[in-house]
Parts: C-alpha cells; structure tokens; sequence
C-alpha cells in the first residue's frame, strides 16, 4: 500500500519518551517552543562560494540586507554550522569535497541551492567537469533561482527555510522543493484568498477599489502566476522596435517627457510587458516606485493629489542590447497589476517595492516583507514617513 506523503511525521525519539511521562507533556510544549524559537533564528551558515553568485552571499551579509538581524552567522568550518549554502558551480572534483564537508555538519543540517550554476549546472550542465546540480551530491532544501540570485533572493531563501524548520518541529511532513527548471515548477502559485488574506484586504472592498482606479488593471492580473509567459518562436528582433510609436499606437501615449519615462495606462500595463517580451527585451533590469504626496494648486499648475509612480525598464540581451523604460501610476492606496506572470525576476523586485514604499501588486503569489520585519509599520521610503520614527525596544 502506497504512504501518502502528506500523512508522513517527523516523530523524534527524546521527545517521544518525555511525552510518556506524566506530568511532562506541559512543560516540554513551552520548552520545544523556546527551543524552535532559538533553532530557527540561529541557522549559522557553512558557505561554499565557488563562482560569482558568492559575491551576492556576500552582498547578502552586508549592511543593506543583513541576515544577521535572522541570528545567521557566517561560519568557516562546517562542525559549527547548520545550513550550507551552495553558491556557484561545482566541479567533478570539488563534488567529493563538498559531500565530506556536508557530512562534517551535525544533524539537523540543511542545504541551500543559490543560483543556477548550483541548481542545475545552467552554462555548463553539458560541460564535462561540471555537476549537473548539487542536489545530485547533498539533499536540497531550498532552492534560490537566479544568474545571480540577488541578496533579498538569499533573504527570501532563508525565509522559506525557517518556515520549513517550524513545521519540522510541529511534527509535520515537508515536501521537498520543486526544482526551478523542472516542468511545471511555476504552477505552485497562492491562490487569490490566500493573497488577500497575505495583505490583509477584504476581496469585495478591494474590487470595487480596482473598478475605482480602473476595472481593466485587474482584468490582465485576474488569474495568479500559473506559468511563465512564453515567447513565440517569430518574435521580433530588439533592433525592428521603435517604442514611440508603439506606445502612440497601440497603448494611447500622448507624452514623451524627455525628463522621465512615459506614462503608460496601468490596465495595459501588462499587455505592454508582454509586446515587450515578444520584441526580444527578454531581461527585467529593475521596479523603482516613488511617493509623491499631494500639492495644492500653485499659479497655472493645477493640484495634484497624492500617488505612486512604478518606472520599469527592460534590456535585450546580446550584440547591439537596447534598453526601454515606461511608468506607471495609481493612487496612494492602488493597486498595480503584476508582472510575475510575464518575468519570474519581478517577484523580488515587487517584493521590495511593496515593502519599502506600500505599492500593492495585484495578481503576485506572495506579496509580503522581504527586506523589513513582518511586524514593521508604516513604509519608510514614502515621503511622508518620519525620518526618526521610533522602533522600539531598538530606538
């Protein structure tokens, strides 16, 4: 008879005895939540950085991300560390080394992929000297896709790992990761309440807002990320697209400010994305949002009420890359379409816009903080957050 996988516990045997001794069964459950407090926020790390995805793990440990504000240590011999986390390509001969030094590690131990090269050999996975994934060496627990991964991507990482420990400790089953390159490794997404519920907004009350700011923004993010939107095999070359007329049209751009980027209505913010893809501008290079509060009217300038603007810019990659860039806007409290279902990259990029600024994207699997605590208020990149807002206990 098969074991349904879903049904499997983790049972340790200390605890099993403790819990048959009268009168235990109180004071271990207090006691196992101090020690899966103390556990998950003192994952120290064995880094094995052989290529370039090393220099983000560094970046990672810098003071712009900080993984030890998680209790994580960087450690350089593997008998005092807990997670080792694979950065870069391993080799035929580094492949036994990397094995012994996982093997040096005390129980529980955990392994992180960072990067392609790690996850599945990426260049060089038919290169001779190259192991095609270092899940084929040690057991992968979390996996961090990337060509490099950046360091809120090893954050996030670490993230899904402690969420990982806790139900270890709970006694529950946990399934092993998808591969990213594996068939069908995107079509995991959250559903639509669980978003909701992520965000704290009320479905009916967050539909008539997106009818508000208009309905047709909602239209193109309305189904979460099943899959990643893939180009037709005519796509056009980079080099044959003019954007000015383009945006004229087919998306209504009247203005072309020689200071910023255009203006694009925001419910044919994706549909853009995705003529974008087609047109070969196959990299997303970055989301930057801005605050503005609202201006009352000054002379012949009209007032202004208060918004958030979202300036994308994709980049062809090969001989000849070009760059293009367009703008979004909503209200201070609207919501934008995400681009999750067209570029897997914007998932981080979302993530830290809606951390740091408050810009909520519709239709993203897991909208939640990735560089501040998840109990931190207000959003400290708008232009109306206080510089010397108290945090306590820290200041």
């Amino acid at each position: 008879m098969a074991v349904k996988e879903d049904d499997r516990t983790y049972e340790h045997p200390l605890y099993d005895m403790m819990m048959k001794v009268p009168g235990l069964d109180v004071a271990t459950t207090s006691v196992d939540r101090l020690l899966t407090w103390g556990l998950t926020n003192s994952l120290w790390i064995f880094p094995m950085a052989t290529s370039c995805c090393g220099i983000e793990f560094m970046a990672a440990a810098a003071s712009r991300v900080d993984l030890d504000r998680m209790g994580t240590i960087i450690r350089g011999t593997p008998r005092q560390s807990d997670v080792m986390v694979v950065a870069g390509t391993i080799t035929v001969k580094m492949a036994p080394r990397v094995k012994r030094l996982w093997d040096q590690m005390p129980e529980p131990k955990w392994c992180v992929a960072m990067g392609s090269c790690a996850i599945s050999g990426d260049f060089y996975r038919h290169l001779y000297p190259t192991v095609p994934g270092i899940d084929t060496v040690v057991p992968v627990d979390v996996y961090v896709p990337g060509c490099p991964p950046s360091p809120e991507g090893l954050m996030h990482g670490m993230m899904r790992l402690q969420e990982k420990v806790r139900a270890m400790r709970e006694g529950k089953f946990v399934a092993r990761e998808v591969r990213p390159d594996s068939p069908g490794a995107w079509d995991q997404a959250r559903s639509e309440e669980q978003l909701a519920k992520t965000l704290g907004l009320d479905m009916e009350t967050t539909d008539a807002r997106a009818s508000a700011d208009g309905g047709e923004a909602y239209d193109a993010a309305e189904a979460l990320v099943g899959r990643v939107y893939e180009v037709s095999a005519d796509a056009r070359s980079p080099a044959d697209l003019e954007l000015e007329p383009l945006l004229r049209d087919k998306f209504g751009v009247t203005e072309f400010p020689k200071e910023a980027a255009p203006l694009v209505d925001a419910s044919r913010h994706v549909e853009l994305a995705r003529t974008l893809l087609e047109a070969g501008f196959k990299q997303l290079v970055t989301i930057a949002a801005v605050h503005w509060q609202a201006q009352p009217a000054k002379g012949s300038k009209p007032a202004e009420d208060e918004r958030v603007e979202g300036t994308y810019i994709l980049r062809s990659v090969g001989k000849g890359s070009k760059m293009v860039s367009w703008r979004v806007r909503a209200s201070a409290e609207g919501i934008v379409p995400s681009l999750c279902s067209v570029f897997v990259g914007a998932d981080w990029h979302e993530r830290e816009q809606f951390d740091m600024i408050g810009v909520r994207f519709a239709g993203h699997p897991d909208l939640r903080r990735i560089l501040l605590p998840q109990s931190w208020e207000g959003f400290p990149l708008r232009r109306d957050y206080p510089s010397d807002k108290a945090c306590p206990p820290w200041r």
